[in-house]
């Protein structure tokens, strides 16, 4: 389950696909109103496809992560390498194609984005990053992560940040959870940039 911290990480295979997910995705017109309304705006992913059946919990979870994704209190950089890691830990191909993608669209090198499956310390991090990444590997492994690699995430990401980073952790093994038992595909084809302002400008309507 770990990541080893002398060898590389060999990561999960983000094939476009070749299998169909676990339920049928939602009919669009058969959705509440509100859920089909969030849908019809939102980027066109087969993620959110599929929560959109999730009924009254849609709504609230896209509020969720529009929260830290768009208004958090983590450096973007940093909180794209917590959520890559944490699809590393759980071997999700979708969220860490996904969030690949996102890492590129604001402008981080491929070789920072490839070393989030990589062993710690990273000399491609800086001190903050390496120690927020150790924290989340103890936190995923032990559930209680150790007294002294919560010291030096805090050190550098303050309370905000540091309960920021214990939730994206959190979301994103949810997250991962989901996407690998519903089989959730990859797209066809990726979108247009990072989705963020498309989920920002509908969460703010």
């Amino acid at each position: 389950m770990s990541i080893s911290r002398t060898s590389p990480w060999k990561r999960a295979s983000a094939r476009r696909p070749e299998r169909m997910a676990k339920l049928p995705y939602p009919d669009p017109a058969a959705l509440p109103e509100e859920n089909r309304k969030l849908l019809e705006t939102l980027p066109p992913l087969n993620i959110f496809r599929m929560l959109s059946g999730a009924g009254a919990s849609f709504p609230p979870f896209m509020a969720l992560i529009n929260a830290y994704l768009n208004h958090g209190a983590l450096d973007a950089e940093l909180r794209e390498l917590a959520i890559l890691r944490v699809g590393h830990l759980q071997a999700s191909a979708y969220e860490l194609h996904q969030h690949e993608r996102v890492s590129r669209t604001i402008g981080m090198s491929a070789e920072r984005i490839a070393a989030a499956g990589g062993p710690l310390p990273s000399p491609l991090y800086s001190e903050a990053e390496n120690a927020a990444l150790a924290f989340i590997d103890d936190q995923v492994k032990h559930v209680k992560a150790d007294g002294a690699l919560f010291d030096a995430a805090h050190k550098h990401v303050g309370d905000a940040g540091m309960q920021e980073l214990i939730l994206i952790v959190g979301i994103y093994m949810l997250v991962c959870r989901y996407l690998e038992t519903m089989e959730i595909e990859l797209e066809e084809k990726d979108i247009e940039g990072s989705g963020l302002e498309e989920i920002d400008t509908t969460m703010g309507r």
